[in-house]
C-alpha cells in the first residue's frame, strides 16, 4: 500500500467470515495485509490453530494497537506493504488482501513483489470489490457515481475490478488462478424474503450472474510453483 495515498482509519472491525470459509486450513503461516483492528485476524486464528504464526500489517497506527491486543496475531507491523518487509527473509504459506489491492495505485506491481513474501506452494487470498455489481450498474445507469465512506465506492479507492480483470491481474502478474469465487450474493440476501416480488428477484440469479456479487475471493499461486 502506497505511502503516498494515506488510509481512512474509520472501517469497521469485521472478522469476515464470508472469507473465512475459504481458508485453506494446514498452513503454518499466514501474513495479513491491512489488517485494520484485527477482525479477521481472529478469524485466521481460529481458522490455522493456536500453532500458526500469523503476522499482520496495518497501515494507521490506532489500527494496528488494536489489531496487536487481539492476541490474534504473533506479530503486527505498523506500515505499508510491502515497504515494511524490507530486510526480512520471512516468506508465508498464505498472504492475504482483503479490500486492499483497490485502495493501491500499482496493484500490479505489489503482486509481483508479493512472489518474494510467499512460500514455495504458497498462495495468496484477494476479497476485492465488484464493480459490476448490480447495485452499481443501477445507479450509473440513472448518472450516478457517488464516492462514499465504505463500501465499492469507498473514497480511497483509486481501483476498479470485474471478476474478468480481476484474474487477468493476477494472470499477468505471474500466478495461476485455482478458485474465484462470488462473495456476498444480493441473489442469497433475497432469499429471506418472501412474496411473489421476492421470488421474482430470487429467479434472476441466473441472469444477474457476475453481477450478483458484491466481492469475489481470488486463490491463486505462483505459476512456478510446485507446492
Amino acid at each position: 500500500m502506497s505511502e503516498e495515498l494515506p488510509q481512512q482509519a474509520t472501517y469497521a472491525d469485521d472478522p469476515r467470515t464470508d472469507v473465512g470459509v475459504h481458508v485453506p486450513t494446514g498452513a503454518g503461516s499466514a501474513l495479513d495485509v491491512g489488517c485494520s483492528r484485527g477482525g479477521f485476524g481472529r478469524t485466521l486464528r481460529s481458522r490455522l490453530g493456536k500453532d500458526a504464526r500469523v503476522v499482520g500489517i496495518e497501515a494507521i497506527a490506532e489500527a494496528a494497537n488494536a489489531a496487536a491486543a487481539t492476541l490474534a496475531y504473533d506479530e503486527v507491523l505498523t506500515g505499508y506493504y510491502p515497504q515494511v518487509l524490507a530486510g526480512r527473509s520471512e516468506r508465508f504459506e498464505q498472504i492475504y488482501f482483503n479490500d486492499v489491492l483497490e485502495h493501491i495505485l500499482d496493484p500490479w506491481q505489489t503482486l509481483r513483489e508479493t512472489h518474494d513474501h510467499l512460500a514455495p506452494g504458497g498462495r495468496v487470498l484477494a476479497a476485492i470489490p465488484s464493480i459490476q455489481y448490480i447495485s452499481i450498474l443501477k445507479e450509473l445507469i440513472k448518472g450516478r457515481w457517488d464516492y462514499t465512506d465504505a463500501g465499492t465506492l469507498d473514497r480511497t479507492h483509486v481501483r476498479f475490478f470485474t471478476r474478468a480483470t480481476m484474474v487477468e491481474m493476477f494472470t499477468d502478474c505471474g500466478y495461476e488462478v485455482q478458485q474465484c469465487i462470488g462473495l456476498n450474493s444480493i441473489v442469497d440476501a433475497w432469499r429471506s424474503h418472501t412474496g411473489p416480488a421476492a421470488v421474482l428477484k430470487r429467479r434472476l440469479g441466473p441472469v444477474l450472474r457476475d453481477s450478483q456479487y458484491l466481492q469475489f475471493l481470488i486463490v491463486a499461486r505462483a505459476r512456478d510453483s510446485r507446492g
